[in-house]
């Protein structure tokens, strides 16, 4: 059974994985950092894990690629993508593929702590804000 509190992050940018892991430590998360598809994969075989955070473009895959191998290898992980790139037609085709969430950068920590923690369940699925969407 995996902990709530388990949450891998991928980003091949080292700056992003940073901020990422201060703002989920200091809101008692444990982390599982990496910053390639392989060492996602490596990871999601090593551990049980509840929320996967992940880039969408990154030199060596794609979200997307994370996205459907995560669904294959631990099916109860929610995904939250994130890009400074994503169109509307790459957040839909990301929501019709399993995302829960899909965050804009650059992005804040309120922002991800309210889709960790559902902070308003009674919000509609998609948030009034640009810069987050959650799945229908």
């Amino acid at each position: 059974m995996c902990r709530a509190s388990q949450v891998l992050v991928i980003d091949d940018n080292l700056r992003m994985i940073d901020l990422l892991q201060r703002w989920l430590v200091r809101a008692g998360y444990q982390t599982i950092d990496v910053t390639t598809v392989q060492a996602e994969i490596e990871a999601l075989t090593a551990s049980a894990i509840a929320w996967v955070i992940t880039d969408l473009m990154m030199p060596t895959g794609d979200g997307m690629d994370i996205m459907a191998y995560t669904r294959t290898q631990q099916p109860q992980a929610k995904i939250i993508m994130m890009s400074a790139f994503g169109s509307g037609a790459t957040r839909q085709l990301a929501f019709a593929q399993g995302t829960h969430a899909f965050l804009s950068k650059p992005f804040s920590g309120e922002a991800l702590m309210a889709i960790l923690t559902q902070v308003l369940p009674s919000e509609s699925p998609r948030s009034s804000s640009d810069d987050t969407q959650h799945a229908p």
